[in-house]
């Protein structure tokens, strides 16, 4: 189930039980987060589909080396000037993507001020607290409204990558994409 909600709907000033608020909050977040797995999974399906090369991480259970598959993926082809905007999209959704980690695995408690989120996290030997994060209900607002933002920046270009996987054609060594395009030679990236 997929609800689609408005960040300014979310009354974080006017609700009379603030752990609601921050619950609903929270589960706004990780249903940006799963509309952008979502997107890139329909990418690399569409890549695939279209006969482009994925490499063996397209189908790691996580999230995170998925998003690096693609990627490299992306870098690998020329898709146009798409390929470097989509690389950019990635990036940043990359670097709101540390939050995630946070908000579904981690604890998330209301404070009087707003919210206080903790997590545990393993290195595949032993857990490690993290330290707690600490946002305002402005901040929070604020995160939430970051993530949307991004997430569909990051929806609408891969929609165009997936246009354009059928004219994918692989990075020649050493060349650049407008290079490629144009069959010109050899160039440094």
């Amino acid at each position: 189930m997929s609800v689609h909600f408005d960040v300014n709907k979310i009354s974080f000033f006017g609700l009379d039980d603030w752990s609601v608020a921050v619950c609903a909050w929270r589960g706004c977040c990780l249903e940006v987060f799963a509309r952008a797995e979502q997107s890139v999974a329909n990418c690399l399906e569409a890549l695939e589909k279209a006969g482009v090369t994925l490499g063996k991480d397209a189908r790691d259970p996580f999230a995170g080396t998925r998003l690096k598959a693609l990627s490299a993926c992306i870098a690998a082809h020329d898709f146009g000037g798409h390929g470097k905007v989509a690389q950019m999209r990635i990036g940043r959704w990359e670097q709101v993507h540390e939050l995630r980690a946070y908000l579904a695995h981690g604890t998330v408690k209301a404070s009087g001020s707003g919210a206080v989120i903790q997590l545990v996290a393993f290195d595949g030997k032993t857990g490690k607290r993290q330290p707690p994060r600490q946002l305002s209900r402005v901040e929070m607002l604020t995160v939430l409204a970051e993530l949307e933002q991004v997430q569909i920046q990051l929806h609408h270009q891969l929609g165009q990558i997936k246009a354009l996987a059928a004219q994918a054609k692989p990075l020649k060594s050493g060349k650049t994409p407008a290079a490629n395009a144009a069959g010109g030679g050899d160039q440094p990236r």
